[in-house]
């Protein structure tokens, strides 16, 4: 939906006194191709997630060029699992507009959905490069929360992902004709009228989603240097994001709802996802204390360690050298046939003057006979 100006304010923070003029939820290039804000911010979000990681890498001692590839799969899985996971949880809709199953410059994406379909995808080139793939999670995982953290404020453009109605500090007013929410009988009967234009009045959740993520992202970057094991930072992402996400997802009036129940799905995943991840931390910290483990990890990988831009590079010098082998392998067996082919070749050429002799011997008997 291309939002159009009425001249009045699009939001308005009323408590404290900020009040944003209208903006579109998107803008048009010559006149001819549209791009969403939606979009363009998710994508923005994306690119500085890749450059993230690599400086993670970089720092460890990792191959950068590892986290390039991996970017490239986990950013296009990551969309395609972002928009399964919607769609999935509003199939009714879908199921009835199934052209719309693609079209995603409006919304439509999950961020669950998103994390499911990147970690699926980096698993399987982790597999395929030999990446250590929990030490992979904890590189990308500064980058993906800051990913996160810039992605909601698409929400903000679209006038999206908002909570119920409050008058709390940081309430939001929302010009009513441009609300790509949904709006509850709580809103309409708390309506606001501002300069002769209706507003909704609603907690803006994807601002403290945004401020949540960008508070992980900072401490991770604080005090992963105290990270003692492969997949602790991991762990501390997924912890933090989910506990934060089952909170907010209380308040948004768009959830999407566990089939044919008033359960939201993505705070069920988000109690699980805590549960799980809070238990994992407790029991590795326990047995770190005892010594009852040792983890096999460093903090910053040594030289020629897996991983490392020296072990690739061994790596690939050992594929060409096999190569060049299996190459000159055939190179021999060409070599050698042709060897055995050529007495046979000196026979055949030593043949040919004796013939002639004959025809010549022969000729002269035929003139002595005449």
């Amino acid at each position: 939906m291309l939002l159009e100006s009425s001249g009045a304010a699009s939001i308005i923070f009323p408590h404290i006194g900020i009040s944003l003029g209208y903006f579109p939820n998107s803008f048009s290039i010559f006149g001819k191709f549209t791009i969403a804000f939606y979009g363009l911010i998710i994508a923005i979000g994306m690119v500085l997630a890749v450059v993230v990681s690599m400086r993670g890498a970089k720092i460890s001692h990792q191959d950068t060029n590892d986290y390039i590839d991996l970017g490239i799969a986990v950013i296009i899985f990551g969309i395609i699992g972002a928009r399964i996971y919607y769609v999935l949880f509003t199939l009714d809709y879908y199921l009835a507009n199934p052209a719309e199953i693609i079209n995603i410059r409006g919304g439509g994406m999950a961020i669950y959905g998103g994390v499911i379909g990147g970690l699926i995808a980096g698993f399987i080139v982790c597999k395929v490069k030999k990446i250590h793939f929990l030490r992979a999670f904890d590189t990308i995982a500064p980058g993906l929360v800051l990913a996160q953290a810039i992605g909601r404020w698409g929400n903000f453009f679209n006038r999206e992902a908002f909570g119920e109605y409050t008058d709390s500090l940081f309430a939001m007013q929302i010009k009513y004709d441009e609300v790509g929410g949904v709006i509850t009988d709580l809103m309409r009967k708390n309506m606001v009228t501002v300069d002769g234009v209706q507003y909704i009045q609603v907690a803006p959740t994807f601002l403290y989603e945004s401020a949540i993520c960008l508070l992980i992202f900072i401490l991770i970057i604080i005090f992963r240097r105290f990270q003692q094991y492969n997949g602790e930072v991991s762990l501390w992402y997924l912890g933090s994001y989910a506990l934060a996400r089952a909170w907010i997802e209380g308040m948004r009036t768009d959830s999407l709802m566990l089939w044919n129940t008033n359960i939201a799905v993505s705070q069920l995943l988000s109690v699980a996802v805590f549960a799980g991840a809070f238990v994992l931390l407790v029991i590795n910290r326990i047995r770190l204390a005892r010594k009852s483990w040792v983890p096999d990890f460093e903090l910053v990988l040594s030289p020629g360690a897996v991983g490392t831009v020296e072990y690739n590079k061994k790596r690939l010098a050992e594929k060409k050298a096999a190569k060049n082998k299996n190459d000159s392998s055939w190179e021999t067996y060409t070599v050698e046939k042709t060897e055995e082919d050529e007495p046979a070749a000196a026979d055949e050429q030593s043949s040919e003057p004796d013939q002639a002799a004959e025809v010549q011997e022969s000729e002269k008997g035929k003139e002595e006979e005449k």
